[in-house]
């Protein structure tokens, strides 16, 4: 009995928040097919998990962690993702505003310079 193809890998270096039910982890995705990627194991992932993750303009794609190595993970999609917009750039989370001095107005482009 042969084992069916693999799908082609892309190797990428994207970020991914990897959310395990209990903590929510930026993690490196270090390559990405349409059914999985390999991440950087930041997260402590450990095989058999089921996660949550969001890349791109992708979110809450669940993923089961297949195989743990010290340092990496391999996921498998529950369904198969679109790799073009798993690479667009996804908001990060910038939920603290400056909010003393001059860095208040940072991003105000009529602030006075001089």
């Amino acid at each position: 009995m042969s084992t069916p193809p693999r799908e082609p890998r892309s190797s990428v270096i994207l970020y991914a928040l990897v959310d395990t039910g209990t903590e929510a982890v930026e993690c490196r995705v270090r390559n990405l097919s349409v059914t999985g990627a390999c991440v950087d194991n930041s997260a402590g992932l450990t095989q058999g998990d089921e996660v949550r993750v969001t890349m791109g303009t992708l979110e809450q794609l669940v993923a089961r962690v297949m195989w743990v190595k010290a340092t990496l993970a391999g996921l498998h999609f529950e369904a198969q993702v679109d790799i073009a917009a798993a690479r667009r750039p996804r908001a990060r989370n910038t939920s603290v505003q400056p909010s003393a001095g001059w860095m208040q107005h940072i991003r105000d482009a009529y602030r006075e310079r001089g």
